[in-house]
């Protein structure tokens, strides 16, 4: 899923200039909640059952990211 929103004709470096405020905070944000979720995943005192809700809400904010990315890359070219 992830290969999908890099394989435009378009560089990522290049698409964070042309991406506008709004979408660029959206793509922050869900960095920054991805990284958190990280973070919280590797705690060892983190309980099995939460690790589980983590790795779901992490596949969740990947599709976020990738929606976000085709969104900016259509209609660019």
């Amino acid at each position: 899923m992830m290969n999908e929103a890099f394989d435009n004709a378009i560089s990522v470096g290049r698409l964070l200039w042309i991406m506008d405020d709004e979408s660029f905070d959206k793509l922050l944000a869900i960095t920054q909640a991805h990284l958190r979720l990280v973070k919280e995943h590797g705690d060892k005192e983190t309980l099995p059952e939460r690790r589980e809700a983590i790795k779901a809400e992490i596949e969740a904010l990947r599709a976020e990211r990738v929606s976000l990315l085709n969104d900016q890359t259509h209609g660019r070219y």
